[in-house]
Parts: structure tokens; C-alpha cells; sequence
């Protein structure tokens, strides 16, 4: 059954066309991936199958009883609602059921009417059938899933950033569980491991359709199974996920140029002897002239239409001679914030030509680390050394110029001190044509400030890239042009970056910031990935074990081992309570020292970084606070 019948949709804004002879369905259950060039219409697409715009042509229909959920779509709160209050309006549904079987039992308390018990009854099995008494275990999970905080889920939601808001929307639309979802970008805001939680859910957990809008290949490789591509005003479905989609695409692309190589040919061997016929002068010879000339004409309209290729970087690093073998060398490196130990006792080195990506949650210190690599942040102790003959580049994950008020053509010349000639050239080479030299670098998209310094680091003689966060927030074609020019480096790569499908394309060993340590994994992202998977069945099935010993092992609880186990208990309560207060005191400082720096994005960045590790200090001190007065109730 099809949940969603698009036919021959349009839509216009005054006297331009967005989308025109828009036709698809989408099937119960099915995934479907929404691709394009960013301007190419796939948010006004999601927005007319969501009603949010109407169709100047053509129909867009979704069964009444279809239960849709938007995640552009963040409705609108009072001030006075927690993020924990807008999750909890998923269950509207159960919250009336719950406050008439409140009114039925005040009722029930001051008459013995027996309609009163049935309808209680009725609503009670009602309210069991659909998770009533489960609501809260299911806010946890999610929240769990998508990293969001306990200190988060108390917090004001009108308060929240846009990125923040978005995920409690996200986390929203999840426990409403709704028929069709449509997702436009919902990896953006999330970590690497909240993302692998996401496609977890959508290929394992949830039961409906979904459209989604991303630019995160990987993301779209695991949970679509068909691609809707927009392009030139209307849409084309392939079968399969991303992958398939770009293969089927060039192997298109192929055959149709093949074909028109073949028919070129032809045509100039028609060409050729119509001249001839012509020449001949005979009236039957022109006759049969004339008719060659319309097959050539008929050729060249049924000709296909050849799939463009997108152009490639086509520049090459300048090369800055070899560095040493060894290029950089940790020991013992330390780093804290107060109390909170992001990792210590780090022991890691860097080899000519290695390539290595840092990958962790959020609030894990890769930026930490990247910074105190390039000796831009202190640390408590241990030792970074540096080898012979390196010459390093970082691309920083909000990248920023000296002077954005220059353009694009004299950023290149004064950078790179070379002739306006020479920098067009190279400017060229990384997609900047014509009249996109002359725009002003503060005016620059954040894909198109990454090509630029890219293509001034090219040319700087580097051996080392160092990279944090370089896809981030950009649409697929940009990501593809990065890697382009990423790909034509041959030195030392070390990047952060929680985009698995650049982290597999170029990543041959990994280091993942956990547990106040980092793994130093030889060999890529998928085989990281087996190998996370594989230790992580091993530990549940000793827990499990272990359990299953200390279950035969356990004695008749005893009266005296209550009330010490009790005593110990309330002990801790005051103890982690100051904690919490001192956490939070931590935490309203750094928010008065962001307005501070709010001018200033570096500084931000960093205040940014250590307030995320606050809040995760924060929320496992909360978790452990709520364990403790469970037990205690208990």
C-alpha cells in the first residue's frame, strides 16, 4: 500500500519553477534517501508532502489515518516547558486517557454506578495496551540514544540552541511513533555514536516509512533502500541505497556516452555521402540526400542525454620534501578540567604517511587533543614532540581568514604571493570561476571557505594535513571536492571527523578517545567497527556470566546487611550533592563567559568544548544521584 502518492506535483515562487511533473510513491515501511544539489528543491518537496506548501500543479496524497511526523517542523512552546516536558507531549494520546481515569476514580470514590468501573476498565486496559505504564522507560532510552543529558532534559527548550532543538524534535518524533517520517537532515546535530544509535533504530526498531534529506553517505548507504534525486526541475527514482545509486548512475553515464560515440560515427558517414549525393546534382540523388539528412536529424533528437560528470580538483599539493620517519611522539600525556580526566597515560606516535582519524562522543576532547598536539592548549603533564622536517597545515573545523573583507582572488595572491594570473589559475582548479573570485571570503559558504583555504594550503608546501571536522555541514558535492583535494596529498594525514564514510575513505588506523583513554587501533574504520562490536559481545556475555555466578553464590538477604548497605547509601547522598552544585556553579560560569567571547569563535569554540564536558560530568552525577534515592526508596 502506498503511503505517500505524489503525481505530477509543482511548485513555483512568482515567476520561477522549483519543481514541475513531480511523480512517485512511497510503500509502507519503505526508506527512501531524498538527494540533489543543495537549491535543487528537496526541502520544498519534504514541504509539500507535509503540507506545509501546496502544489500550484498536480497532488500530493497521504491517507487520512497516516500519522506523519516532520522534524523541520520544531511546534512552538512556553517558556516555562523542559526539554523533559515537550518529550512527554509524544504520549498527548495516553495523558488524556490517564487524567479521565484520574475523574473516574474520584468519581468511583463517591458512587457505585457500574458504567463508571466499565469505562475505568476499558480506559485502564487501554492505557496498559499502549505503553502507558512504560512512557518513562522509553524517554530514557531515547534520550539515552540521542546523548541527551539529564542536565539537558531539565533545561528550558525555548533555550536550547537550534542544533539542541532539533534533536529534542527528533527524539520527540521517535516516541510518537509515527506511520511516515520525514527527515531532512537529522544526523547534523548528532555524534558518531548517537548517529550509529539513529540507523540502529530506523533499520531495527521502527515499523513506519521515512524520507530523508542528507548529505551523510554513509548514513544513507545503511538505511535507505531506494534514492529519489532531484534535479532539473523534477525527480528520478533509483533502486538500492547511495552506493547503488552513484553506480548505477555512472554505468548510465558510460553506456549513454558510449552510444553516442557510436552514433557520431554513423553520422559522419551519413553526412559524408549526403555531400556526395548532393554533389552528384541528379534529382533522385538529391531526393535520397535529403532523406539521409532527416535520419541524421531523427539520430541527434533520439540521442540520450548524456548524465553530466561533475567536475573534478584538479590541483595537486606543492610538495615540501619529506619529513623523518618519526613525525610526532606522546608520552604520558594528561589532560584535565577540574576533576574530569579526558585522558592520561597516553602513549601514541605518528609515522610518515600514516593516516589516522580520531574519532569519540561528543565532549571526548578530539579537539582537546588536536590543539594540544599544535600546542595551542596546555596540559598537565607527559610530553609531545614534534619530528625533523615536518611542515604542518590544520584546517579547523570553523575555518576563518586573517582579512574576510578582501575577496576571494586577493586572499589567494596575498596568501600564496603570486600574480592575479597564477591565482585565477589555481583558484580555477578548486571551483572558483568567473565572477565567484570577486565575492567577498566573509561572504563564502562554509563548503566554499574550506575549498579556499584548501587550496591555499595546496600550495603552501605542506607534509602533514591536520583536519577537524572538514565535511562538516557540507552538502555531498562539497564533501566530494574536499576529498578530492584531500586525495591528491601524499603526506601524513591526522583528522577528526564524525563523518564515517570520509573516516572510511581515508582512515588506515584509528585512535578513539573512551573511558579516560585512547585505543590505538591499526587498521580502518569497518574493520574499528568489527572489532568495537566483537570486545563489546565479549564483555556482555562475562557480565552475563559473572551474573549467573553471583546469583548462585547469593545468600538470604539478611536484616543487618539492609541497614548497612542503607547506611552507606545515604552517606553518598550529600557527598554527590555537593558535587552537583559545584558542577552547576562551573557551568553558569561558563555561560557568562560565553557572551563574553561571543565575538570571537575560537575562544568560543573552546568555551564550547569545555561546557560540553561539564554538562557529561554533570549528567553522569545526576544518573548516579537518582540510582542512589531509587535504592534508598527502595
Amino acid at each position: 500500500m502506498a503511503i505517500v502518492s505524489v503525481n505530477n506535483a509543482g511548485k513555483d515562487f512568482g515567476d520561477i519553477t522549483i519543481l514541475e511533473h513531480i511523480t512517485f510513491e512511497v510503500q509502507e515501511k519503505q526508506r527512501v534517501g531524498l538527494v540533489g544539489k543543495n537549491g535543487a528543491g528537496k526541502t520544498t518537496l519534504i514541504k509539500l508532502i507535509s503540507g506545509v506548501y501546496e502544489c500550484d500543479e498536480g497532488s500530493v496524497y497521504i491517507p487520512s489515518a497516516v500519522k506523519l511526523g516532520v522534524l523541520d517542523q520544531i511546534p512552538n512552546y512556553p517558556d516555562h516547558m523542559t526539554v523533559d516536558d515537550v518529550l512527554r507531549t509524544a504520549f498527548s494520546g495516553l495523558d488524556r486517557i490517564k487524567r479521565r481515569m484520574n475523574e473516574l476514580e474520584k468519581m468511583m470514590s463517591e458512587s457505585d454506578d457500574p458504567s463508571l468501573l466499565r469505562e475505568y476498565g476499558e480506559l485502564s486496559a487501554a492505557y496498559e495496551v499502549q505503553g502507558g505504564y512504560e512512557t518513562d522507560i522509553e524517554i530514557n532510552k531515547i534520550a539515552n540514544g540521542l546523548n541527551i543529558s539529564t542536565n539537558m532534559r531539565k533545561s528550558s527548550f525555548n533555550r536550547l540552541s537550534g542544533g539542541e532543538r532539533t534533536r529534542i524534535n527528533l527524539g520527540r518524533m521517535i516516541l510518537m511513533n509515527v506511520d511516515l517520517m520525514l527527515l531532512d537532515e537529522p544526523t547534523n546535530h548528532l555524534d558518531m555514536q548517537s548517529v550509529e544509535w539513529l540507523e540502529d533504530f530506523i533499520n531495527n526498531s521502527y515499523k513506519g516509512a521515512a524520507i530523508i534529506i542528507s548529505h551523510d553517505r554513509y548514513f544513507l548507504d545503511r538505511t535507505v533502500t531506494r534514492i529519489i534525486e532531484v534535479e532539473n526541475l523534477t525527480t528520478r527514482v533509483w533502486e538500492g541505497n547511495y552506493s547503488a545509486y552513484i553506480h548505477q548512475k555512472e554505468e548510465e553515464r558510460r553506456a549513454a556516452e558510449s552510444r553516442i560515440k557510436e552514433d557520431e560515427k554513423k553520422i559522419k558517414q551519413l553526412e559524408y555521402t549526403a555531400r556526395r549525393l548532393h554533389s552528384m546534382g541528379t534529382k533522385k540523388q538529391h531526393k535520397t540526400a535529403f532523406n539521409i539528412e532527416k535520419r541524421i536529424e531523427r539520430m541527434r533528437k533520439e540521442q540520450p542525454l548524456l548524465i553530466k560528470q561533475g567536475k573534478n580538483i584538479r590541483a595537486s599539493f606543492t610538495g615540501a620534501g619529506r619529513s623523518g620517519n618519526d613525525v610526532l611522539e606522546i608520552n604520558g600525556l594528561k589532560k584535565s578540567y577540574g576533576d574530569r580526566v579526558l585522558f592520561s597515560g597516553v602513549d601514541l606516535e605518528v609515522k610518515k604517511d600514516d593516516r589516522i582519524a580520531i574519532i569519540g562522543s561528543n565532549g571526548a576532547g578530539k579537539t582537546t587533543l588536536l590543539k594540544i598536539i599544535l600546542g595551542e592548549e596546555p596540559y598537565d603533564s607527559g610530553r609531545v614532540k614534534w619530528g625533523v622536517g615536518v611542515k604542518k597545515a590544520y584546517l579547523q573545523q570553523i575555518v576563518s581568514f586573517a582579512n574576510e573583507r578582501t575577496t576571494v582572488l586577493d586572499c589567494v595572491i596575498s596568501e600564496l604571493n603570486v600574480s592575479p594570473e597564477v591565482a585565477r589559475n589555481r583558484l580555477g582548479s578548486f571551483h572558483f570561476f568567473g565572477d565567484d573570485v570577486f565575492k567577498l571570503v566573509y561572504e563564502l559558504s562554509g563548503g566554499e571557505k574550506s575549498r579556499l583555504k584548501l587550496c591555499i594550503l595546496m600550495y603552501q608546501g605542506v607534509n602533514m594535513l591536520i583536519l577537524d571536522e572538514p565535511t562538516n555541514h557540507l552538502d555531498i558535492q562539497s564533501r566530494e571536492w574536499v576529498e578530492q583535494a584531500i586525495d591528491n596529498f601524499d603526506g601524513t594525514l591526522l583528522l577528526v571527523s564524525h563523518d564515517r564514510y570520509f573516516v572510511s575513505h581515508f582512515a588506515e588506523r584509528i585512535w578513539s578517545l573512551e573511558n579516560g583513554g585512547i585505543v590505538d587501533f591499526d587498521g580502518g574504520y569497518e574493520e574499528y567497527r568489527e572489532y568495537s562490536e566483537a570486545i563489546r559481545s565479549e564483555k556482555n556475555q562475562e557480565s552475563e556470566a559473572t551474573e549467573k555466578r553471583d546469583n548462585k553464590r547469593e545468600k538470604p538477604t539478611t536484616v543487618k546487611k539492609h541497614s548497612k548497605e542503607y547506611d552507606n547509601l545515604r552517606k553518598q547522598v550529600p557527598v554527590l550533592e555537593r558535587d552537583i552544585e559545584k558542577k552547576e556553579q562551573e557551568l553558569s560560569a561558563l555561560n557568562e563567559e560565553m557572551n563574553l567571547v561571543a565575538s570571537d569563535h575560537i575562544k568560543l569554540s573552546d568555551v564550547l568544548e569545555r561546557k560540553q564536558i561539564i554538562e557529561n560530568e554533570l549528567e553522569m552525577l545526576m544518573t548516579r544521584w537518582e540510582e542512589i534515592l531509587e535504592k534508598i526508596e527502595n
